[in-house]
């Protein structure tokens, strides 16, 4: 794979990405399913799902835990079989709030409740078993994809598989394993929204993904280089980069014709329309500063603690534990807390490993946060509106735009985390909108 060290970032940052360099040659690590499984209700954008079980109820493998009413709502499924031992409110390590969950304690032998049946022959059909499927965006978005699928006047489907973040590899692992599958699943996305165009953006150079390449070729479907940048994985900077067009503030892709939708979450579709499964299991890939990148296949609900143990470490030497990537996961208080079904990875960190945020300085102006930011907003700016709670300051800087890739934070030489002010602003702004 690709021996590039560094990706290349506006105001002439380097990133540093050789943890990720041969990474993806690790197959993945397929662990047991957990003897206890922790669903949350909220696990997509959306109005919140409610229970469909009760304590002391038999669930199978794939069974409908949680549903709700409405457009923007997506069902969540039991990943192992067993008994409902609780619902209760838990730690959720997105929200950072208590939320509810269904906890299933495994208990037979495992069987699988599958999908209804789905003939799939037009768009209604597929957009309707992709949300029966549970399916979101997989690259960590959580957004319900049959919302994107039911889309009208799309003209480009981008499929993004770009996986900017310096220590995922996941889903350039899934391309190799599982290519066939890949594009089956891209093929009934293209289906449902009947795109005249099809893109698939990747950050892998020509050759690396022989056999993914040859079957798109075939099928026509656009393979598109994009340059090395952790910030093109961005959806909106990424249309940007494909296609020349700039989203306006404050809308989406869509409002000029676009979709896009992460490769993993192709593969969700293929196995939810050909396997007859929901989403109950995924890829991620784990790091730890002392071991490098390894892949991991998982099943949704698996609390991290028990991640770690099916991969044979001590727990014990890690004190810092982040679902998701360095740049844009979120730090977890307990690895008692569950992996949800859109995480893409795990990170680990020992006690040696910096921790440059226990030390803020003041702010210095040196305005280095602002002429690295991909969006060209000034977080600057936007940190000092936030912490005077100047709404009106915070719509005009257009803070709505931030897409939390966390570069002001990681170039700050205060080490100030401006990322998460600027995530703090966004509420403000929606909360007063």
């Amino acid at each position: 794979m690709t021996t590039r060290k560094h990706f290349e970032e506006k105001g002439r940052f380097q990133m540093d990405i050789s943890m990720k360099v041969g990474a993806e040659k690790q197959p993945f690590k397929v662990l047991k399913p957990p003897k206890k499984a922790v669903v949350f209700m909220q696990q997509h954008i959306g109005k919140c799902n409610v229970p469909t079980v009760k304590k002391g109820d038999k669930v199978l493998t794939g069974q409908k835990v949680g549903d709700a009413e409405g457009k923007m709502t997506v069902p969540v499924h039991s990943s192992i079989t067993g008994v409902v031992e609780y619902i209760k409110k838990e730690y959720h390590p997105v929200l950072n709030c208590p939320d509810t969950a269904v906890i299933i304690r495994q208990e037979v032998e495992e069987e699988l409740m599958p999908l209804p049946p789905f003939e799939l022959k037009d768009r209604n059909e597929i957009i309707e078993l992709t949300r029966e499927a549970g399916i979101v965006g997989m690259g960590g978005a959580a957004f319900p994809t049959h919302v994107k699928l039911a889309s009208k006047g799309v003209d480009t489907f981008v499929v993004n598989a770009k996986e900017s973040d310096p220590n995922l590899v996941c889903d350039v692992r899934l391309m190799l394993e599982k290519p066939k599958e890949v594009v089956k699943g891209i093929q009934l996305m293209a289906k449902a929204l009947g795109a005249r165009r099809t893109i698939f953006a990747t950050r892998t150079q020509e050759g690396e993904l022989p056999e993914l390449e040859k079957i798109m070729k075939y099928q026509g479907i656009e393979v598109k280089r994009v340059r090395p940048s952790y910030s093109v994985g961005s959806e909106k900077l990424l249309v940007k980069e494909l296609l020349g067009k700039e989203v306006p503030s404050g809308k989406f892709p869509l409002d000029i014709g676009v979709v896009v939708n992460n490769v993993s979450t192709a593969y969700a579709l293929y196995r939810a329309a050909y396997l007859n499964e929901p989403v109950i299991s995924r890829g991620m890939s784990f790091y730890s500063d002392r071991n490098g990148i390894e892949n991991v296949w998982f099943r949704s609900g698996t609390r991290v603690e028990d991640v770690i143990a099916g991969l044979s470490y001590d727990i014990r030497k890690f004190d810092r534990l982040i679902i998701g990537s360095l740049m844009m996961g979120w730090s977890i208080p307990s690895p008692r807390i569950p992996l949800l079904k859109y995480s893409a990875g795990l990170t680990a960190l020992s006690p040696e490993y910096s921790r440059p945020y226990d030390k803020q300085l003041p702010c210095i102006r040196c305005g280095y946060c602002d002429s690295v930011c991909p969006v060209d907003i000034y977080p600057s700016l936007i940190m000092k509106a936030d912490k005077e709670d100047n709404t009106k300051a915070l719509r005009k800087l257009h803070v709505e735009d931030c897409i939390e890739c966390g570069l002001c934070s990681y170039v700050c030489p205060s080490h100030i985390r401006i990322t998460k002010l600027l995530w703090s602003g966004k509420k403000k702004s929606k909360s007063v909108e």
